[in-house]
């Protein structure tokens, strides 16, 4: 491989390292770095200019290094969206951000090149930016054409740029804020009266946030509650409304019955409505009122209490665990990596297959009789195994941030080779800590890639199907021996973390990209995953290890359903619907699996308890429409009553109107049932007309009209002008024996001095 210019930057970079490493006090360090500065851009030439045509985003125009940052310290950050590790520098940078502004001389710029197919699309990377609330420039390199010119080797690689775009330092991997800070702070400092103030043409990229009438904002995993007994306000689904930072409990028809947590990022326990996540991930049912939740930019497992109405610590400190910590404290004293799915796994201690058959216990003594010595031991013993054979909780953790499988052990548990796990420990229990795909009899000695999703085989031979994301694979990991395998996807070479593709087959033969959700079907055997990258759903046939895709189709339309890196499965008890979250479409769906048709769940708030308006006047007689897609029309018109001569309505002024038709349920739904012929459903002359369409036929029998008017009403005595509201409320029969034409005159008088005064004549042409 021939020397780029960065080989010179990243060994004095070493240098660097090792010398601040051998000097004590700040200032031998401050003039370490200054050196560093010297010394480097000297030797160094200046670093190529972006290619033209790239797509840019958070920016008005295309940014050029030659022509905006000539003047200014420059970070670049090379980063793809798929990368925990790229993830994790994310909140270093916006430290630095802050520390200094760009008008301090400051410019970060994210140059996106894509690991994954899928990242190429300027599409996605834009909705990557916004998941991941980057405010910065980011241009998409697709093609990589700066990581290949400077030689770039890894995600993620930070370059530091001095004025002149001369490339100063060098930093891969995460985990180097205090570098960062350091670098940084120096190099503004040296080379202060070159620095330029000037500002950059940044714009936030707004549109792309979903539609403002739409709960969901990257929805990223979903629990069906399996406690679920169809009562009153229980809930039936849980949602990770990650964009949201929140936390979504909606009953069977998707109206929300609980919110917790966000719009803003926190991290506080408490009661329900004052707690706070930060990209809240996978979530499990404990009981029916009590929810795990991956608080995964905390780095913390939260639990939410519904009966005390609290929320609290499980695990993780908020801090991130350090590289190498194997766990093995308690509770909120045991840092965690980005946790990511976790599921709850319920088990006898683990000695429980070599453990001696005890003998049956004696007779129970007769009246009188006394319990011999022997026989005393003996019910001793039979307690002590009855005890042993109860079940164990376990908490599986996929921590994405570490590359391992933790646990928290909810009870006291014999765990493989005998070792005993208090209650309350949490600890690593499978995967070495590095970044692969390597299969082992020994689950410490096992590698995984940025596990993230996490399912549950139960049965004799119990074991996790675990999506793991950037080896595009579905491994395995076996319950009873702890035995991590593959079951599809990936490579036979460990290393290989870029064997992705779109391909139904056979075990490894099969090829995925990046998958994030999985769920298990026991009565069917069968796996299903997200493929994330793909776009799609997908089904394992556990035994032969078939992958096929699903391709369903929308029940409304029977247009091909069309996912948008869908990242969260859950699958009905009776195995006939699998819950999706639909992540960059910002929505959950339901597929039937046994008619392949998918259909949107929507997720909405409960209509406000509806209260009749005051000075509401009755109309005595009915209205009718044809239940077959009927049309009805209204003529009306407001008068003053005759005996109050001074007040007239205001000259020129809006005499506003307004047609509100609900169903038996107090259901607003006038644009939602009916169609306003050659009108609107509101204006703000009199008198009016209005002609109402059913969309289609409906087995409803009735609705009530509510026609609504706020008058502008002049007192030519008193000399002052006032308002006058009031509401007209009816009844809309639906039949099928009326004319499809219906027409009525509603004329009503009002005195708006004395508002009990109102009459409303009831005439039908």
């Amino acid at each position: 491989m021939e020397s780029s210019i960065l080989d010179y930057v990243a060994q004095a970079c070493m240098d660097l390292t090792e010398a601040i490493g051998s000097v004590e006090s700040e200032a031998e360090r401050d003039n370490l770095i200054t050196n560093h500065i010297k010394k480097v851009s000297s030797a160094v030439t200046s670093i190529e200019d972006f290619k033209k045509n790239l797509e840019w985003v958070n920016v008005s125009e295309p940014i050029s290094l030659s022509q905006h940052c000539t003047e200014k310290v420059v970070i670049l950050d090379f980063w793809t969206y798929c990368c925990i590790n790229c993830y994790h520098v994310l909140p270093d940078l916006e430290h630095i951000e802050k520390l200094h502004k760009v008008g301090n001389g400051l410019v970060v710029i994210g140059v996106h090149c894509a690991k994954f197919a899928n990242e190429k699309n300027s599409a996605n990377v834009l909705a990557a930016v916004q998941r991941y609330n980057i405010h910065h420039p980011v241009v998409n390199d697709a093609d990589s054409c700066m990581w290949d010119a400077l030689g770039i080797r890894c995600w993620p690689t930070l370059l530091i740029l001095g004025p002149g775009n001369k490339p100063l330092f060098i930093l891969t991997g995460e985990g180097h804020r205090q570098e960062l800070v350091s670098y940084v702070g120096a190099t503004l400092a040296y080379f202060g009266s070159r620095i330029s103030v000037s500002e950059l043409p940044i714009c936030p990229a707004k549109h792309l946030k979903a539609k403002e009438e739409e709960l969901l904002y990257f929805p990223s995993k979903i629990a069906l509650n399996p406690f679920y007994r169809g009562r009153s306000e229980e809930a039936f689904l849980a949602i990770s409304d990650t964009g949201h930072n929140r936390i979504l409990l909606t009953d069977c028809s998707g109206i929300v019955l609980r919110i917790i947590g966000g719009p803003d990022a926190g991290f506080k326990d408490g009661k329900l409505n004052e707690a706070q996540f930060n990209s809240p991930q996978g979530v499990c049912w404990l009981s029916s009122n009590v929810l795990a939740v991956c608080d995964t930019n905390n780095h913390a497992v939260r639990a939410i209490h519904l009966d005390e109405g609290t929320v609290e610590i499980l695990a993780g400190t908020g801090e991130q665990a350090a590289h190498g910590d194997l766990g093995g404290k308690c509770l909120g004293v045991q840092p965690l990596a980005s946790p990511w799915d976790l599921l709850l796994y319920t088990t006898p201690d683990m000695d429980m297959s070599v453990r001696p058959l005890l003998p049956p216990p004696p007779p129970p003594p007769t009246a009188g009789q006394t319990v011999p010595d022997k026989d005393v031991e003996a019910l001793e013993e039979v307690k002590e195994r009855e005890k042993k054979d109860e079940k164990r909780r376990v908490l599986l953790i996929a921590c994405a941030g570490s590359h391992q499988i933790w646990a928290l052990f909810l009870d006291t548990t014999i765990w493989w080779k005998y070792k005993t796990y208090t209650e309350g420990t949490c600890a690593c229990i499978a995967g070495s800590g590095a970044e692969a795909a390597r299969n082992s009899a020994y689950p410490n000695t096992a590698a995984f890639a940025q596990p993230s999703g996490l399912t549950l085989r139960t049965g004799n031979n119990p074991e996790i199907f675990i999506a793991d994301s950037e080896s595009s694979s579905i491994r395995r990991l076996a319950l009873a021996t702890g035995q991590v395998s593959t079951l599809c996807g990936g490579d036979r070479n460990p290393l290989n973390l870029f064997a992705f593709g779109d391909i139904d087959d056979t075990g490894i033969d099969a090829k995925l990209q990046h998958p994030l959700g999985v769920a298990y079907c026991e009565s069917s055997k069968t796996l299903y995953v997200a493929d994330t990258y793909n776009h799609k759903i997908k089904k394992v046939e556990v035994g032969p290890q078939k992958v096929t895709s699903l391709n369903p189709t929308m029940i409304e339309s029977t247009d091909p359903a069309k996912f948008n890196e869908p990242s969260g499965l859950s699958i009905t008890q009776d195995g006939k619907y699998l819950y999706i979250a639909d992540t960059n479409n910002h929505c959950i769906k339901i597929l039937n699996l046994a008619k392949n048709v998918c259909q949107d769940f929507k997720v909405r708030l409960p209509d406000p308890k509806f209260t009749e308006p005051e000075n509401l006047i009755l109309y005595k007689n009915d209205l009718f429409v044809n239940r077959k897609c009927g049309n009805l029309i209204i003529y009306f018109n407001v008068s003053l009553d005759a005996d109050i001569k001074n007040v007239q309505f205001t000259p020129g002024a809006p005499q506003n109107w307004l047609v509100c038709v609900r169903d038996e349920n107090n259901k607003d739904v006038t644009l939602e049932d009916f169609d306003f012929i050659s009108s609107s459903h509101k204006g703000t002359k009199l008198p009016g007309r209005v002609e109402l369409k059913l969309k289609q036929r409906t087995d409803k029998f009735h609705y009530r009209l509510y026609l609504s008017f706020h008058t502008a009403l002049c007192d030519s005595v008193a000399q002052n002008c006032f308002s006058h509201s009031f509401t007209i409320r009816s009844t809309i029969l639906v039949r099928d024996s009326v004319k499809m034409v219906e027409s009525y005159k509603i004329t009503c008088k009002v005195n708006p001095v004395n508002r009990c005064d109102q009459k409303v004549p009831e005439q039908k042409p």
